[in-house]
C-alpha cells in the first residue's frame, strides 16, 4: 500500500514535469507566432497580440493562473 505522503511527493513530481512541458510548449508557440509574422510580411518584434490579454485566476485557488491568449 502506498503512503499518502509518497503519493503526494509522485503527485508533486507530475505537476513538476507538465509544468516543464507547458514552459516549453509555450516557447514553441511564441516562436511559431513570430514565424507567422515573418512569414506574413511583419517584423520579428514582439507585437500586442504576443501578449496575454489577461490573467484569471485558477478555479481551484492557489497560485496557479490562466493566460488568455488572442
Amino acid at each position: 500500500m502506498t503512503n499518502i505522503y509518497d503519493a503526494i511527493k509522485e503527485k508533486e513530481n507530475q505537476i513538476a514535469i507538465f509544468q516543464a512541458q507547458i514552459s516549453g510548449l509555450q516557447a514553441e508557440i511564441e516562436a511559431l507566432r513570430v514565424a507567422a509574422r515573418i512569414l506574413e510580411g511583419g517584423g520579428a518584434g514582439p507585437s500586442e497580440s504576443a501578449r496575454p490579454v489577461a490573467v484569471q485566476s485558477a478555479a481551484a485557488g492557489g497560485d496557479a493562473k490562466k493566460r488568455v491568449w488572442p
